[in-house]
Formats: C-alpha cells, sequence, structure tokens
C-alpha cells in the first residue's frame, strides 16, 4: 500500500508567519539529527496526531505554544492527501480537523476547520479497505471491536522508549487497551482473515445462536408433547365420554392416530356433545382390560429380566475362565524358551547338564501350552456372541418396562378420572374450555410434528451453517496466520545479522499473544525478548521485525499498512551519559567499536531497501551526526537542528518587544 509521508507542516499561532515544512523522500532512509531538546522526539507525536489519534501527546510548551496547526502530506498511489489537526490548547485533545483530497495538493497558508475527527477516521477506514464489521460483535469491551486503520499505527513507530524495550515491541503495546485489541486484529492485518470472511464469521454466529434457540423452542415443545403423550388417550376418553366422538381410543392406535382424533376433537363445539351412560361405564371396563393388560406385561417383564442376569452371570463366568486359562499359560510359557534353549546349546540352560533326561517333559509342558491357546481361542468367541446378545435382551428389557410404566401410568389417570368429583364436570363451560385444550394441543403438535415449520427451520438453518463453516474454516485461518508468521520469522532472520548482536545465528519465533518473540539457542533453549540482556540486542530484534512486517505488508496486495517505518533516535544504547554543558552541544560516540555498531543500523536498513525490493519509507531521528552514517546507500539528511536550528523556529517562540 503506497502510503508516505510526503512532509510534515505546522502553522504558527503568530501571524504574518509562514508556515513550516519538512520534506520526505520516498523509498529512503530520511534523517533529521541534531541536539536534545530540538524536537526530534515530537516527529511521531505529530504524525500520529495528524493520522487521528485519540490523545494529543506532542510535547507541551514551546511546540503547541508556538503551533496554531499541525499537519502531514501524504502520497497515496495516484493523488495526495492533506491531513490538519488544531492544537487542543488547555484540553487534552481535538477533534478540529482539516482535510484535503487532490491529485496534487497546493499548501494553504492559513487552515481552517472542515471537517472533524470522526470523519476523517471514516474517510481512512474507507483508503485502508477495512471492514465494517465488528471481530466479535457480542464482545462489548471495545478489544473485539471492528478493525480500523489506527490498529496498523503499532507497525508504524518505534519513539525513544519503545525501540530498545526488552519488554514492548510494538507501539502503544504497553497499555492495555492497545495490546489486548493488537492481538485479536492480528488474524486480520496478516490477511488470513478478509472482510468477506469476516461477514460469513459474523454471519455463522448468529446462525448458530438462532439455531440454538430454535433447538430450544423444539426441545421445549417436545417434552411438553413427551409428557403428555400418555394424556392423549384420556382426552380422547373424556371427549369419548362428552359424546364429541364416536369411538374411544384403542392401545393398539398410534400416537398419530391419536392425534388425528385430537384434531377432529378440537374443530367440535359444545352443542355438538352427546353424553351417553354407555360411554361412561366404557370407561370402567377399559379399566379392567387396562389391568388384564399389565399383569401380561409384568409377567412378561418378570422372564427378560431372569434371561438377563443368568446371561449377565455367564459372561461373567466365561471371563474368569479366560483369566485362569491365561494364568495358566503364563506359568507356563518358561517351558518354551526351555525348549528352545536346549535345541540350541544341546543342554540345560540352568544347571549345564545333559537335557536327554528331561527333554520329554519340556514337550509335555509345551503341549498343554498348545492345548491351553485352542481352549482359550474357543472361549474367546464367547463375549463377542453374548454381548451382542445380551444387549439385543437390555433393549428388550428396556422397551417393555416402558410399556408397564406407561399401562400403570394410563391406570392411574383412568382410576383419578372415575373417581373424580366435580359438580361441573357436564357443564357447557367445562366442555368448552376442554375443546380450547385440545385445539392448543393439537397447534402444539404440529409445530414439532412430521414435516412441521419448526423443524423445516431448524433444517435450512444446519445447511446454511455447514456452508458458512466450510468458507470460514477456523483451521485454514489458523494456518495462514502461521504460514505469514515463517514468511515474516524468516524475513527478520535475514536481517538480525547485520545488527550488532549476540546471537545473529539463532532462530526467532513471533507470539501473537504474547506481542513479543522467543529465541532459541543453539542447545534449543526459547529465550524470550526479555530474558535476553543488552538494549543493542533489542535494538536489533525491534528494528529487524518491524522491518520485515514491512516487507510482509508491502508484498501482500490484499494487506493494507502505510509503507513507512519511523524511527526515534535508534542510537541511543550506544551514547554515553550526556555531560553537563551546552545544549547544542554534540555528542559524541568515542569507541571506534561503537561507531561501528551503530553504523550497522544504518547498512541494515539500507540493505533491507535494497533486498526487499519493495518499497519502504524510513525516517529517523538522530542525536548522531552523519560519521555513523556517511557512506551507506539510501541515507538522506533531511535537516540538521543545531546552532539554533530546531523543529519550530525561533522567531515563532521569541516575545515580541515594545
Amino acid at each position: 500500500m503506497k502510503f508516505e509521508i510526503d512532509r510534515i507542516i505546522l502553522w504558527s499561532k503568530k501571524s504574518g508567519k509562514p508556515y513550516r515544512e519538512i520534506k520526505f523522500y520516498s523509498n529512503s532512509i530520511n534523517i533529521i539529527t541534531g541536539a536534545s531538546r530540538t524536537g526530534k522526539s515530537a516527529i511521531i507525536p505529530i504524525i500520529d496526531y495528524c493520522l487521528g489519534s485519540d490523545k494529543c501527546t506532542i510535547p507541551v510548551d514551546t511546540i503547541r505554544d508556538a503551533c496554531e496547526w499541525f499537519g502531514v502530506l501524504i502520497k497515496l498511489e495516484n493523488e495526495e492527501l492533506l491531513l490538519c489537526r488544531k492544537e487542543p490548547g488547555q484540553k487534552g485533545t481535538t477533534g478540529d480537523m482539516y482535510i484535503q483530497r487532490e491529485e496534487i495538493i497546493t499548501i494553504p497558508d492559513k487552515i481552517s476547520k472542515n471537517t472533524n475527527l470522526c470523519a476523517v477516521k471514516d474517510v481512512m477506514n474507507e483508503i485502508f479497505a477495512m471492514s465494517f464489521l465488528d471481530l466479535d460483535e457480542e464482545e462489548k469491551n471495545g478489544f473485539s471491536s471492528r478493525p480500523s486503520y489506527r490498529d496498523c499505527m503499532a507497525f508504524l513507530f518505534q519513539p525513544q522508549n519503545i525501540i530498545a524495550n526488552a519488554d514492548v515491541l510494538f507501539y502503544k503495546a504497553d497499555t492495555m487497551e492497545h495490546r489486548r485489541k493488537l492481538i485479536n486484529i492480528f488474524p486480520y492485518v496478516l490477511g488470513a482473515i478478509t472482510p468477506e470472511i469476516l461477514a460469513q464469521k459474523q454471519m455463522l454466529e448468529r446462525k448458530e445462536k438462532e439455531l440454538e434457540k430454535l433447538k430450544l423452542d423444539y426441545q421445549i415443545i417436545k417434552d411438553n408433547i413427551d409428557s403428555w403423550k400418555s394424556e392423549v388417550g384420556k382426552w380422547i376418553s373424556i371427549a369419548y365420554e362428552y359424546g364429541f366422538i364416536d369411538n374411544n381410543y384403542s392401545s393398539s392406535d398410534s400416537f398419530e392416530e391419536m392425534i388425528k382424533k385430537l384434531e377432529e376433537i378440537s374443530k367440535k363445539d359444545v352443542d355438538s356433545s352427546r353424553i351417553i351412560s354407555n360411554n361412561i361405564k366404557d370407561i370402567s371396563d377399559e379399566l379392567a382390560e387396562l389391568r388384564k393388560e399389565e399383569e401380561k406385561k409384568s409377567k412378561e417383564l418378570f422372564e427378560i429380566q431372569h434371561r438377563y442376569l443368568e446371561m449377565k452371570e455367564l459372561l461373567n463366568t466365561s471371563k474368569e475362565y479366560e483369566n485362569s486359562l491365561e494364568s495358566q499359560r503364563e506359568r507356563l510359557e518358561i517351558a518354551k524358551w526351555l525348549n528352545q534353549k536346549v535345541d540350541i546349546e544341546k543342554k540345560c540352560p540352568i544347571c549345564g547338564n545333559n537335557y536327554a533326561d528331561t527333554i520329554q517333559r519340556l514337550t509335555d509342558l509345551s503341549n498343554n501350552i498348545n492345548k491351553i491357546d485352542s481352549k482359550k481361542k474357543k472361549v474367546d468367541t464367547i463375549p463377542i456372541i453374548f454381548e451382542r446378545e445380551l444387549q439385543q435382551v437390555d433393549k428388550e428389557r428396556q422397551k417393555v418396562s416402558e410399556e408397564l410404566e406407561e399401562l400403570r401410568k394410563r391406570i392411574g389417570e383412568k382410576f383419578d378420572y372415575i373417581n373424580e368429583v366435580n359438580d361441573t364436570k357436564y357443564t357447557l363451560i367445562s366442555m368448552s374450555r376442554f375443546l380450547g385444550k385440545m385445539e392448543n394441543a393439537v397447534q402444539t403438535y404440529k409445530r414439532i410434528g412430521k414435516d412441521s415449520q419448526l423443524e423445516y427451520e431448524i433444517e435450512k438453518l444446519e445447511k446454511e451453517i455447514n456452508q458458512l463453516k466450510r468458507n470460514v474454516n477456523q483451521s485454514e485461518i489458523n494456518k495462514k496466520v502461521e504460514n505469514a508468521l515463517d514468511e515474516i520469522q524468516k524475513n527478520a532472520e535475514r536481517l538480525i545479522p547485520k545488527f550488532d548482536t549476540e546471537r545473529p545465528n539463532d532462530k526467532i519465533q513471533f507470539l501473537i499473544k504474547d506481542l513479543t518473540i522467543k529465541v532459541r539457542n543453539q542447545s534449543g533453549r526459547d529465550d524470550y525478548l526479555w530474558e535476553i540482556g543488552s538494549a543493542s540486542n533489542w535494538l536489533a530484534y525491534h528494528i529487524s521485525v518491524l522491518l520485515a512486517f514491512q516487507e510482509y505488508y508491502q508484498k501482500r496486495n490484499g494487506v493494507k499498512v502505510p509503507n513507512f517505518l519511523v524511527i526515534d533516535q535508534p542510537s541511543q544504547v550506544y551514547f554515553p551519559q550526556r555531560l553537563a554543558g551546552d545544549n547544542n552541544e554534540e555528542y559524541k560516540i568515542e569507541n571506534d567499536e561503537d561507531k561501528e555498531a551503530v553504523k550497522k543500523i544504518f547498512s541494515a536498513m539500507s540493505e533491507f531497501l535494497k533486498q526487499s525490493n519493495c518499497n519502504v519509507q524510513i525516517i529517523v531521528t538522530e542525536h548522531a551526526e552523519k560519521e555513523v552514517w556517511e557512506g551507506v546507500e539510501n541515507v538522506k539528511l533531511i535537516e540538521r537542528w543545531r546552532d539554533g536550528t530546531k523543529l519550530v523556529p525561533l522567531d515563532w517562540v521569541e516575545n515580541d518587544k515594545n
């Protein structure tokens, strides 16, 4: 993605002062060098502020007192983008912004607000082709909110407190909020999850929740139906007694047949009732029949139970016999060994004597083993046959037991019904309520019965979910993440030996969940970055890993991350403590070895630009002077802030004299 800094622009609070601009170059190492307190460390906060940071971290006092607006001119593929943001004054931040987007932009002499931060963020998210969907729409803590171009800032800046930090690898990853969001965003920024996959992933989550709710509804209705299955016969008997139907139900009637009768009953009205005394008498006769059937089922269950116990006992006995044979075989196993030894050595392996007198006994023992094996083979088939038969008998036992329980329940209900004393039992109101209950029961059954709408909806959802799961293949996503990290790790391992590091050839592994790296030594031990000493090592790993990420992003067209990296004072780890003196005093690296180590930093970045074959803009602010980069290719000295030259012109901060 082409998104690089063409220039930084400052507008003075003093009227009549021309704007201040700092020009940068593409595909180069742009260096600003200067003394302390000249504004070098404000470069990153200014760019970040204009790119929509939530807080203004531009240093207070001189810079913020002198500047009214801060701006960055950005080079895109076929156009330019000017983003300006007002100095917040006494506030921590402001949403007042100016935006201009044209093929070629002429910098305005004066800036005034024409938009706000929210609108700029929307424009930027469109430029970065960010999805408008949350990573996880159920999470409300912000860590899984929609991807934003702001998440990419972690890969663009290495301020002074981060560049040689053992505990923090990425910009702003030292705060929990940014850290958690960055961890969640990694599959997206690595291209393992595209906006289309993210949309399908969220649809999958919604469909799964919808299916779960439908299945719960289905189960509730099914449980209700199961609970009144045994009552259907009772309801038909009541309808028969009321005279709503001509025939009572039979025990041979299927459940579906009884439901059809209920449907017929539910269409009746109270005027069609014909209470007949014979119908009431039939209920008592039916109870007697149920008693006989109960006795028959009870006897059947007893016989099955008895058979089951006998088979279980026989199975246990066969297993005990099998174990006994195995024990005998183990005790005789030594006979085979002895037979083999005497055949080879022609003498007893224990006492050394001639074996002629004992050979027959050993042969007999070996033959006994063969007999035991033969018996064991026959016994082995018994459990297989019996286990299958035992399962069949157990199923039959369960079935008859359930039938008996159902009969007893029906008997209990019939008995309660016959003995019920209710003066209003045969009133029109009672019969009307009964018909209403039957209508509701039929409607409930239709929701879950054969070819029901609920079943159709569940089946349809399951098909949609299966298709979405094929599209949103988590294992495929994980594989893409692993492949991306493998490529990035190899890119970094190619760069690390070019820096001043103690372990140039050790393999590294990037850990998303920890946002750091592990380094594997020659013996195979893994060491976290914070377990490795020396700031020079941390510096080497930081720059190598960030450049490796840049190479991956710029070579993967589907991943949109700006092609610039801003590094603040990477040589700091080699500078001695500054002696007391003038603020413009140059920092000197007296040690030739340290000079060479600092030069390696710039040489490594130059080699990266040549070998990666991708356009990456590197901006470096430095204390060091040209002696540490002189002769290095691709280096451009942008400005030297010494002898009164600083980020903010002196006449912007001088007091007006009367």
